[in-house]
């Protein structure tokens, strides 16, 4: 069977010479398909952002995320038409840009091959389009983080809340364990440490925090009423510490209280546990 190219599915695009083609690659160590699971308005920043250039001067960007897992595929991320371009001021953010709903479908699900080596990223779409190759189309979503194992948990919030959001069996069965977790603020360097030891142990402790920003606890509630759950996404980060091979509360307890003493999270300057 020979190849299928990108023009054969999608055929109702407007002219060519209306888009922009954006092969969304590496930048200052970030990766955009990392954004793209994290949060779609992460991701849409990657698409608003020029550096005192008139990078997207047609009509619609067509979005391309590099899928670095795999050699010279790309994931599409989307068509994104441009409502507005400001550089009266100084913003790495000029565009105002709105998701398209044609072709919806296929973001996150539809790999393209295609080996693109030019330094520069925004391109002509009419040079380009025609030599993407169709790869694979995904059942689902792409946003499947491999569990790194217990002894490497430590993930920052956002991470957290793709896993969880997406409800991913694999990381629900691992972490559905009983254990002592630490929530680090990375901007003050504040902890707090917890335990779970209900139903669904850490996964479902994980998620309170995930769904509200402060899991019912008293000073972290306080935290997300002050500064915003905003906040909670952007500086949070969550590291299991230890399993507990004990249904005994009482036990939990102990080594929880072993952690706070060791970590100094119950005095005020460095921690969030007022017990």
């Amino acid at each position: 069977m020979g190849d299928i190219y990108l023009s054969e599915l999608f055929t109702k695009l407007a002219p060519l010479s209306s888009y922009k083609i954006h092969f969304a690659k590496r930048s200052d160590g970030s990766e955009p398909l990392d954004a793209f699971m994290r949060d779609m308005n992460e991701w849409k920043d990657w698409n608003r952002y020029s550096i005192n250039k008139d990078w997207y001067n047609r009509d619609y960007i067509f979005s391309l995320i590099s899928f670095y897992p795999e050699r010279n595929t790309w994931l599409f991320g989307g068509i994104w038409k441009v409502i507005d371009r400001d550089f009266s001021k100084k913003s790495d953010y000029p565009y105002l840009v709105e998701l398209c709903e044609d072709y919806n479908k296929y973001i996150g699900r539809l790999k393209i091959i295609y080996a693109h080596n030019d330094r520069t990223v925004r391109n002509l779409m009419e040079i380009y389009f025609p030599n993407l190759i169709v790869k694979e189309l995904l059942d689902d979503i792409y946003s499947t983080y491999s569990f790194p194992g217990y002894k490497n948990l430590d993930l920052p919030f956002k991470t957290l809340e793709n896993v969880i959001r997406k409800d991913s069996p694999a990381w629900k069965s691992a972490l559905s364990i009983y254990g002592i977790y630490l929530i680090t603020d990375i901007k003050t360097g504040k902890r707090y440490v917890g335990s779970a030891s209900g139903e669904n142990g850490i996964w479902k402790r994980w998620s309170d925090y995930v769904y509200n920003g402060h899991g019912d606890d008293v000073d972290l509630h306080k935290l997300v009423e002050e500064r915003g759950f905003e906040y909670v996404r952007e500086n949070y980060k969550f590291t299991l510490l230890e399993i507990t091979n004990t249904w005994n509360e009482n036990e939990i307890l102990d080594r929880e209280s072993y952690w706070k003493r060791a970590l100094l999270s119950r005095m005020a300057d460095l921690g969030h546990n007022k017990n």
